[in-house]
């Protein structure tokens, strides 16, 4: 069934030249395997005492995967820390005269408004800085003290929840981000409930498949009558989202952001 669904993506996504055709058809495909993920799926239900950490490789990746869960869990009262690994700057390569040390510092900018968005105390954010790109091909020295960094925040925080990006998640940064907070967090003896979300495994849909069939929980958090609350955060990340002159286009396709529009978010458990 999964080989056969795949093919026929493949097929699909792969041999259509004409754009406007191939983002009809990833729409498509896209609202069929979200189709498929709410069929497995069981309601997450908010409590109200617990404490949840949020870990995203990049400032926007909590508010896309996460934004409306982490908003409600503000408003009802559940400690929420959001840990941002990376400096975000190497979303811009090749920009005629937007520098890395710019984009950093614009990207933490716009990393703390979102989080104010969505009601999260200023001083449960934290900056790694580890630089943008690198996750993946640290060296050993490198990747200890990364960790050691998780390490410390794991042992102040102690959340009961971990939500952190999707262990094929598709992007290099984030597969990176997850392997290394879980190698730091067996050496905590700190056992949170953890579950994976989703940001650019939608966007290449077949990587959603085998969590159909494999993940243990499939949880879907619905958020109707909230969504202004997330899609004000994400309209902090212009950079991201709107041209930079004298470039005309986003460096994010307009479509990848219109995927996290509906009022609902799916987590994965293993």
């Amino acid at each position: 069934m999964r080989a056969l669904i795949a093919q026929f993506v493949n097929l699909t996504l792969n041999g259509v030249r004409s754009p406007w055709i191939k983002r009809i058809m990833r729409r498509a495909i896209n609202r069929a395997v979200a189709a498929l993920l709410r069929l497995r799926s069981h309601d997450y239900v908010l409590g109200d005492e617990s404490v949840a950490l949020f870990v995203a490789p990049h400032q926007d990746d909590s508010s896309l995967g996460c934004g409306g869960l982490i908003a409600r869990k503000r408003l009802n009262g559940c400690g929420v820390h959001v840990v941002y690994v990376t400096d975000g700057s190497a979303s811009h390569p090749g920009h005629p005269t937007l520098t890395s040390e710019a984009l950093a510092t614009l990207r933490e900018s716009e990393g703390r408004a979102a989080l104010s968005h969505l009601g999260v105390d200023r001083l449960a954010v934290h900056f790694l800085g580890a630089r943008d790109g690198t996750l993946a091909h640290l060296s050993p020295a490198a990747e200890s003290a990364l960790q050691a960094e998780f390490n410390r925040l794991l042992l102040a925080v102690r959340p009961d929840e971990v939500f952190l990006p999707y262990r094929r998640d598709g992007s290099s940064e984030h597969e990176a981000a997850s392997r290394l907070f879980l190698g730091a967090l067996a050496g905590t003896g700190i056992k949170p409930r953890l579950y994976e979300y989703l940001v650019w495994s939608w966007w290449n849909p077949l990587r959603l498949l085998r969590p159909w069939l494999t993940a243990r929980h499939v949880w879907r958090f619905r958020f109707p009558g909230y969504e202004g609350i997330k899609s004000a955060a994400l309209k902090c990340y212009s950079s991201q989202f709107e041209p930079t002159p004298p470039w005309s286009e986003p460096v994010l396709d307009r479509d990848f952001a219109r995927m996290f529009k509906r009022p609902c978010e799916f987590y994965l458990e293993f």
